[in-house]
């Protein structure tokens, strides 16, 4: 049997995610042992270098990595060449200076950074397992929302195939609201991060607040969806998911 560990939205909040894998039972030499990241591994915490190092440590085939937005913020930084407003707020930066190796020119140090290419190496989109889709905001779908107007959400039929802007807006979604509003996979059970879970158990379930002292920030699930961003930086927890599938299983 293969084992699979499930987490998302770390933000380089390297203690609290190994005490969470270490809880889940997370053996690093267990070549059974398989990760899953749902995205935005790195800023806003203080160890960017130090998890890093850690998912590079694991092998290839023990590690599936899922775009998220933040990624795809360091990699916009890194072409642009310079840090902006965005990039400090989000703690984008602080992960640039902390894993570079040049002090003189950080950003031009990251397009060859060792740490960063290699985790960059097992990037995806998505990955499906069986009757699990895992995905950082949710599946590409159409969503629309302004000032003036209730949001909407409409089904992209082939998904799958959806172009590489439709997956970039996607890591940006609610995936608990865009289940909510019916935006779901027949059969399938869709992971997702990007969005503190908080949220849902309080707007959708009814349960607690979303940051105050009753806010729970544990694993938002329901039929179809699995949500597990703790909002590590309030609530300094990681959640990690697991689930034990034969070792013949396909991964897309």
């Amino acid at each position: 049997m293969k084992k699979f560990f499930v987490f998302g939205d770390a933000h380089s909040f390297y203690d609290e995610l190994m005490t969470a894998l270490n809880e889940a039972g997370f053996d690093s030499g267990n070549k059974d042992h398989i990760l899953i990241c749902l995205g935005d591994l790195c800023d806003r915490g203080p160890k960017s270098k130090e998890i890093l190092t850690f998912i590079d440590s694991l092998p290839e085939e023990r590690k599936l990595c899922v775009i998220g937005n933040h990624e795809i913020m360091m990699e916009l930084m890194i072409r642009r060449g310079n840090f902006n407003g965005a990039d400090i707020n989000n703690g984008t930066m602080k992960t640039a200076v902390n894993i570079s190796e040049n002090e003189d020119d950080t950003i031009a140090d990251l397009k060859n950074n060792r740490l960063w290419n290699e985790y960059k190496r097992s990037w995806h989109w998505y990955y499906e397992i069986g009757d699990r889709i895992f995905v950082h905001g949710w599946i590409p779908c159409v969503y629309h929302n302004d000032r003036f107007a209730t949001a909407y959400y409409k089904p992209i039929e082939d998904w799958r195939n959806a172009s590489i802007e439709e997956f970039y807006d996607a890591t940006w979604l609610n995936g608990m609201e865009a289940w909510s509003k019916g935006i779901r996979e027949e059969g399938k059970t869709i992971f997702c991060g990007h969005w503190n879970t908080s949220w849902g158990h309080y707007r959708l379930h009814g349960k607690g607040s979303e940051y105050g002292k009753d806010a729970d920030f544990g694993p938002f699930i329901d039929e179809g969806i699995i949500a597990l961003d703790a909002s590590t930086a309030n609530s300094h927890k990681v959640n990690v998911y697991t689930f034990e599938i034969e070792d013949n299983v396909t991964i897309k």
